[in-house]
């Protein structure tokens, strides 16, 4: 009964989302009110009305984290959008090549993973979708391809989720990088024939499978061997960067006869219609630029990353919760919407336009993902998330193995974060993996692996993409797609741990 009862917040999610197709702030609400009747009347999972504060405020601390990056991410891409900078970015990538199919590889494997690798907490899909809609594919598409491109999420933020995970495991941050490099690699290879599915159908992807195979395959290669000898923080952005320079390098020998071509039609057609593109791309691209070196230095400068972390730091030790607001990719966020303000000579009256569509955009994913993780925490501190992982643990023994994945996309569909997730479920799959004899490497790996990349699938991602290419009224029809493509990723974990064990790669 117990067990029945602990389940029940994950099944009023599923039937509010799936059969009664409920909104994802409507879904999360309902569940947070149902998970807290729960607790309220079921005496073996019932806590005091403090604990239920507690829990609920840790929740919205947590998710203040992503809300405080969320909000200076769209306030970029608003302001960058209002000026033509989305338009001229995708102008440039035609001009490379006419190529749908390779224009949606060269932002999958390249832009997304940079942008992610770089910010996180899916500012990538509020960039590369919008391009994508201005590259012509329906706002659908866009929003589908934009999503499954998140699969860089266990190396956003410069692998944030990731280190949390290591530091509640207590396992080496290098063992996991590389273990969910390596079990990532059929995914990798996965996304990209998805993300070309999207785009062009069986048609494309017979036409492109070179390219599909030689570009995810040198990500994937990238990705361990980054991991492995240079950083797991630098990796993701480091193996994009690879990725990209491929990338450019196909399209450059594959359409060299046809730039000359390409660029008269865009010339022609363009919405700049003037010879310098309206904007120059190079001052378009120095934001994501400034953006990105500002991180490297918050990062890899000692003295001022010490100097970050230290002051101006929101510390709140009864919640377990600290947030360095000036470390943090939201402060850095923020300072390059001011540095394109001022490059831009923006108008006050643009500026203000973006701040009122940010927080139109802005306040309904705060709260539905404010609710999912306070279900969340209400859950652990019930003890409702142990009961479900000990009675997994003890019901399949060593078959666990095959179980943990879903685990971990659970917390990731649940929160839309690898941190929030991590901080779920990391030290429930280390516990059980040590009382049933399995590796505990591995079981982080496959942790970090899966719940990062359910978060494409989360409803607050969801409600993100549905909402920035406007068709919220398609918000569950995309839902329900992104839910399909994230089973067939576990399924593919699930693969790719029984070849790691039967390598004898984890004894």
């Amino acid at each position: 009964m117990n067990i029945i009862v602990a389940l029940l917040p994950f099944i009023c999610i599923f039937v509010f989302l799936f059969l009664l197709k409920q909104t994802s702030l409507k879904s999360g609400l309902l569940s947070y009110a149902v998970t807290l009747f729960i607790i309220c009347i079921y005496h073996n999972y019932h806590v005091g009305l403090v604990d239920i504060l507690h829990a609920s405020f840790k929740g919205f601390l947590i998710s203040f984290i992503a809300a405080y990056v969320l909000f200076f991410g769209i306030l970029f891409f608003h302001l960058i959008n209002n000026i033509g900078g989305i338009q001229t970015i995708a102008s440039f990538i035609s001009g490379a090549t006419n190529d749908q199919i390779l224009q949606v590889i060269l932002l999958v494997m390249g832009l997304s993973p940079l942008l992610e690798s770089t910010s996180g907490f899916g500012v990538a899909l509020m960039i590369v979708a919008p391009i994508l809609m201005a590259l012509g594919f329906t706002p659908f598409k866009a929003a589908s391809i934009g999503l499954v491109s998140l699969l860089a999420v266990p190396w956003g933020a410069l692998s944030t989720g990731t280190v949390i995970g290591a530091q509640i495991g207590g396992i080496s941050l290098k063992e996991i990088g590389i273990g969910t490099a390596i079990i990532s690699i059929p995914l990798f290879i996965y996304f990209l024939v998805i993300a070309v599915y999207l785009g062009g159908g069986r048609v494309a992807m017979r036409h492109k499978w070179k390219e599909i195979s030689l570009i995810a395959i040198i990500f994937s290669l990238s990705m361990i061997l980054f991991n492995m000898f240079v950083s797991v923080e630098l990796a993701g952005v480091l193996s994009s960067l690879v990725s990209s320079s491929m990338a450019l390098l196909i399209i450059k020998v594959k359409n060299s006869h046809q730039l000359k071509i390409t660029k008269e039609t865009i010339n022609e057609t363009s919405i700049s219609e003037t010879t310098d593109e309206s904007i120059s791309i190079i001052k378009v691209m120095s934001p994501y630029l400034f953006l990105t070196i500002s991180i490297f230095a918050a990062r890899l400068i000692p003295s001022f990353k010490e100097f970050l972390e230290t002051h101006f730091v929101i510390d709140l030790p009864t919640f377990s919760f600290s947030l360095a607001l000036l470390y943090s990719p939201g402060f850095w966020l923020f300072i390059t919407c001011l540095y394109t303000i001022i490059i831009f000579k923006i108008s006050k009256n643009i500026i203000w336009n973006s701040i009122i569509s940010t927080i139109k955009q802005w306040v309904p994913i705060v709260i539905s993902t404010t609710a999912f993780v306070a279900l969340s925490q209400l859950m652990t501190e019930s003890n409702m998330t142990f009961t479900i992982a000990n009675t997994a643990g003890l019901t399949f023994g060593t078959l666990f193995i095959y179980v943990s994945p879903f685990i971990g996309g659970i917390g990731g569909f649940l929160t839309g974060s690898n941190t929030g997730s991590n901080a779920m479920f990391t030290q429930l799959q280390v516990q059980t993996a040590t009382k049933t004899g399995l590796p505990l490497e591995l079981v982080a790996s496959i942790q970090n692996a899966s719940s990062s990349h359910a978060t494409m699938s989360s409803p607050s991602r969801i409600t993100l993409g549905a909402t920035l290419c406007g068709i919220a009224s398609e918000e569950n029809r995309l839902l329900k797609r992104m839910s399909l493509i994230l089973l067939g990723a576990i399924c593919l974990i699930i693969i790719m741990t029984v070849g790691l064990l039967f390598f004898g790669y984890y004894s």
